[in-house]
């Protein structure tokens, strides 16, 4: 018994003298530790932007080169600070529309283009037609902030929009809101003009350092 107290007091000793940091160039999201974000209680993102556009393979790599996932916003606060940070990102390359990457896509038999499929549960639903891959960030609040008429499961050829982007609009129901879009796609393949569809960059989430 007297071992064990001692260890603990150890435990505690070593925690006080301990912090969770992120790492420099990360944005810092304090969160409420929950069974669906796998009790986080700090969430590091950092916001990349390549020179030039992406498609969602080379948005993942990036996040890998950080020891990184791609990530998303859990509550409001967060879906500002990463909308802010794509604003950001966009005026550094002179631009004022965009979008970026970030986690979730289509469950696997909603990525079909049979309408009928598509019009039927789960796929129907945007809450329940997408789930996400990062197991640190509860996506319950993020299904329920689609922009203005998404998710459209817009097809082109034999592809229909399954990855999920976060965007900055010239519309104010779409603007800092999410949209369905292609995977394997830099810039909107039925309209490459159009810069608020333009892939600039990608949101990639990894755990805090002890400092």
């Amino acid at each position: 018994m007297k071992k064990l107290l001692i260890f603990a007091f150890i435990v505690a000793v070593v925690a006080g003298q301990c912090s969770l940091k992120c790492p420099d160039g990360y944005l810092s999201f304090k969160r409420t530790p929950t069974p669906q974000n796998s009790m986080t209680s700090l969430w590091c993102v950092k916001t990349i932007f390549p020179e030039s556009t992406i498609n969602v393979t080379t948005a993942k790599a990036f996040c890998a080169q950080e020891k990184a996932v791609l990530t998303t916003f859990e509550n409001d606060d967060e879906r500002l600070q990463l909308s802010s940070a794509l604003s950001a990102g966009l005026a550094a390359k002179k631009m004022s529309l965009g979008q970026m990457f970030v986690d979730g896509h289509r469950l696997p038999q909603c990525q079909t283009q049979d309408r009928t499929i598509l019009r039927a549960s789960p796929c129907f639903d945007p809450t329940t037609g997408f789930t996400t891959d990062d197991k640190h960030t509860d996506n319950t609040f993020m299904f329920q902030n689609w922009a203005d008429t998404e998710p459209s499961a817009s097809f082109w050829q034999t592809d229909v929009e399954s990855c999920i982007a976060l965007g900055i609009s010239q519309f104010e129901k779409r603007n800092k809101k999410l949209n369905d879009i292609q995977c394997d796609y830099d810039k909107s393949p039925a309209n490459a003009k159009a810069l608020d569809m333009w892939n600039v960059g990608v949101a990639c989430g990894r755990l805090p350092e002890f400092q």
